[in-house]
């Protein structure tokens, strides 16, 4: 047991970088676009969010009950089966449908999960002060992988659209594979799903975790209203259109790589801004340097604007690791990937908010 527990801390990276190599986020928004026009790539948007929604808070229960490694598991799979069916769905519109709700079953499982399974493997081997330095690592490379993985689908993306979640698919079954050489972590004693819900939130009564939920809430919103308009902004700082995308895959990668790259730096150095700062601090500050450059993202399309924007990944590299290392210490083992995703819910929530407001 003891010796399947430090291979998980050895593994945890290598699942990371599986799990963080989106080749297919610089032509998602792109390709919909091009093969439904923009009312049906809105559609299939609301069936992620749809389903992200319905699904977030079910996964982390299932993550306390049933373990995190079929959690994980059932993560991979659901990624492997989506990108094949973006990559040979053509123009069948349902397949899309399908795809986006497995996307949503993918990220759903994750959340909350992948770093519950870190903490829990050191907290069974009585090494759980190590987590907030070893994750700040694992997210690094996490976002590294991402950089690689959005300049190559970004390329490939000048050749055809549809390439990129071939390579998806290829990577989430190599993802797959490795959660067969994972251990679960002793697991705790975990109630039906809406009794250990209720009792998953009573933690939201300490002021302090009370607090990390709302400040979660603000960053997932903001992370949200930051990315999800980059491709469209690019497309028409380009001069191109959504039927004629030119070099929009190429730039979109190229960009969203330098994101990650700086969000890599981020990371890495998350630990040491938390005890530097203090972690409330920490956070305020992350939340305002977002907040400037959404503004800033809204108030212009030049692409000089891209040096500011370039930052938009600090936030969301640093703050869920300040965030999972205050709140996983304070909370029960069997709780702890509920709460996180009743976190991460919130959040989807409040960006859903603000997308009706506006619209």
């Amino acid at each position: 047991m003891t010796a399947g527990i430090e291979r998980n801390l050895k593994l945890v990276s290598a699942h990371k970088i599986l799990a963080s190599s989106y080749v297919w986020i610089p032509v998602m928004v792109l390709l919909t676009r091009a093969r439904f026009g923009l009312e049906d790539a809105i559609i299939l948007s609301a069936v992620y969010y749809l389903f992200v929604v319905v699904i977030e808070v079910p996964s982390g229960w299932m993550s306390d009950r049933f373990g995190r490694v079929l959690t994980l598991r059932i993560a991979a799979a659901s990624w492997m089966v989506a990108h094949t069916f973006f990559a040979f769905g053509g123009e069948r519109l349902w397949m899309f449908v399908v795809g986006q709700a497995l996307m949503a079953v993918g990220f759903a499982s994750l959340s909350g999960t992948d770093v519950s399974f870190h903490y829990d493997s050191l907290e069974a081997l009585d090494r759980a002060s190590e987590y907030p330095a070893r994750e700040s690592r694992v997210a690094s490379r996490g976002y590294i992988a991402t950089t690689a993985a959005a300049v190559t689908g970004g390329a490939i993306g000048l050749i055809d659209l549809e390439w990129p979640f071939i390579l998806a698919a290829l990577l989430a079954a190599a993802q797959f594979i490795l959660t067969f050489r994972l251990t679960e972590p002793p697991a705790g004693d975990a109630d039906r799903f809406i009794r250990h819900v209720g009792r998953s939130a009573r933690y939201l009564r300490e002021p302090m975790l009370g607090w990390l939920f709302f400040y979660g809430i603000v960053m997932v919103t903001l992370e949200h209203v930051a990315f999800t308009p980059l491709q469209p902004w690019l497309t028409e700082a380009l001069g191109e259109t959504a039927s004629d995308v030119g070099s929009t895959p190429l730039v979109s990668g190229l960009v969203i790589a330098s994101f990650s790259l700086i969000g890599s730096l981020a990371a890495r150095h998350a630990d040491h801004m938390g005890r530097r700062l203090g972690v409330p601090w920490a956070l305020i500050s992350l939340g305002v340097l977002s907040a400037v450059i959404i503004s800033t993202m809204a108030a212009s399309t030049h692409l000089v604007v891209l040096a500011v924007i370039a930052f938009r990944s600090v936030q969301g590299a640093a703050s869920p690791i300040l965030l999972s290392s205050s709140i996983a210490p304070r909370t029960a083992r069997e709780h702890r990937a509920t709460l996180l995703s009743l976190n991460s819910l919130a959040g989807r929530l409040g960006y859903g908010l603000i997308l009706l407001t506006v619209a």
